[in-house]
């Protein structure tokens, strides 16, 4: 205001202009410099959130993949793999036994005879395909019923050739889900029907035809001269320490607890043993990776959250309550009972050598690993499991994971609703808009109110050069 009291005493024109950006600023300066730092609070507790958050996912993501590859499986070991093969499912093992496989299972397969025209008309009518146990080494000699539906195959004029009997009933079978499929084989002797179901017992299959006689050359019944069965169905027997168990197919997941197999081959009389031990050393480098990892965890949570009374410095995230609920569940990790008591065996990460101090850092006692490992190996992995097991229909999560999901839920917006600092943002930016609204009828109000003042002055100052002019003139005259 002194300038513009300067320029008036001077008598010299305004530059309105000036004088209005010169007050408008002085104006807005303040207020605009709180926004800014109030932004780049957000700002910056939003960044400390998200750098804090992908530690929790990085290290809760990492043993899932760690657990989930079985590290804390039992490792299998199959004394014959020509024979059988062995993969044993997550934190399972295997108790050394003894197998026998004495048979495989397989599928029945039929065979016409050699036609040497493909495209010659086969008969039309229909075929019945029959599904249960088919008794016999090559003829059938009886049939039992099983429980899946028969299939109907219509062969018409469109089918009347092998191809389109191949057709037929591949394109009935897929319609109905039936388990038999019909291809054409060709060698010097002609072209010929196959048709094979899946491996078992009770999918054994018989043929019976009826329309043209010419189709009986594809039935398979109890005294039919049609199709010659090339194999017949039966179960897989398997010996598990002598006794025999039979399955419909070669891939087994139910004999053995925990268990995978693989049946490769029938070698009756040979005995192949199978065990899945735990591997002390790889269980011990889990432990050890997780207290690392939750100490490096730790250490970032109170870098972003510390506060320095001697400084006055204070981390990004040290008043925000999502990181220190995040912070006081860290602190409690050690102490918490993760499974259910079982006789002395452990229950909680420090009975396994993790423990955390006054200060919140985490430390591993490498002597109660070692005898945690050597004593109670399933425990140590049921612990490691649960501290990390995500929630499920009926079950809540782990405690790590529960951190992980409860910072994320209070961080990161869902379902259309914005989390507390981004309804900041949008504040800060309503502000913005509100202050510069202001600004600009402040400018216009300035401009008015000088641009009066301005004319004021040119006015005066044109009186003043007419006043002077009269008085040189009056002062010529009288001289």
């Amino acid at each position: 205001m002194a300038s513009v009291l300067n320029s008036l005493n001077a008598g010299s024109g305004l530059d309105v202009r000036a004088l209005v950006t010169g007050l408008v600023d002085a104006e807005k300066a303040p207020r605009l410099a709180l926004l800014d730092a109030r932004q780049a609070r957000v700002e910056a507790r939003i960044s400390a959130q998200s750098q804090f958050r992908t530690a929790i996912d990085a290290l809760t993501t990492a043993l899932s993949t760690r657990t989930n590859s079985g590290a804390l499986s039992g490792v299998p070991s199959v004394s014959d793999s020509s024979i059988l093969t062995m993969r044993v499912d997550v934190g399972q093992t295997v108790a050394r036994q003894t197998l026998e496989v004495r048979a495989l299972a397989q599928a029945q397969t039929l065979a016409a005879a050699p036609v040497s025209d493909a495209g010659a008309p086969v008969g039309q009518g229909t075929l019945t395909i029959r599904f249960g146990h088919v008794a016999g080494a090559t003829d059938a000699t009886g049939f039992t019923p099983g429980p899946l539906a028969d299939l109907l195959v219509t062969i018409g004029p469109s089918d009347d050739s092998l191809d389109g009997l191949r057709r037929a009933i591949n394109d009935a079978a897929a319609s109905a889900g039936a388990p038999v499929q019909a291809q054409i084989v060709s060698d010097a002797d002609g072209s010929r029907l196959l048709l094979r179901g899946t491996s078992g017992q009770e999918s054994g299959f018989t043929v019976e035809s009826a329309g043209d006689p010419a189709l009986a050359a594809f039935a398979f019944t109890q005294g039919s001269t049609g199709m010659s069965r090339t194999q017949v169905a039966q179960d897989a027997r398997v010996a598990v320490d002598g006794v025999e168990l039979r399955r419909p197919g070669n891939a087994i997941n139910d004999l053995v607890p925990g268990a995978r197999l693989a049946l490769g081959k029938a070698a009756p009389g040979t005995l192949v043993t199978i065990s899945a031990d735990r591997d002390s050393a790889e269980l011990s480098g889990i432990v050890r990776d997780l207290a690392g990892a939750l100490e490096e965890l730790s250490g970032i949570g109170r870098e972003l959250s510390a506060s320095n009374n001697a400084t006055g410095s204070a981390g990004a995230l040290v008043a925000d309550s999502a990181a220190r609920r995040a912070m006081q569940g860290l602190s409690r990790l050690a102490t918490q009972s993760l499974i259910a008591a079982s006789g002395n065996a452990p229950q909680r990460l420090m009975d396994i050598g993790i423990s955390i101090t006054r200060d919140g850092n985490f430390q591993l006692n490498e002597k109660m690993l070692a005898a945690a490992v050597r004593d109670h190996p399933a425990a140590i992995e049921a612990i490691i499991t649960a501290v990390n097991r995500p929630a499920s229909f009926g079950q809540s999560a782990g405690a790590l994971r529960a951190i992980g999901d409860n910072f994320r839920a209070a961080t990161v917006a869902t379902g259309g609703q914005p989390t507390s600092l981004e309804r900041e943002q949008t504040d800060i930016a309503r502000q913005r808009t509100l202050l510069d609204t202001r600004m600009q009828r402040l400018s216009e109000t300035y401009t008015r109110q000088f641009a009066a003042l301005d004319r004021s002055v040119g006015e005066s100052k044109s009186l003043q050069s007419f006043l002077t002019q009269q008085i040189d003139i009056w002062t010529k005259q009288n001289s």
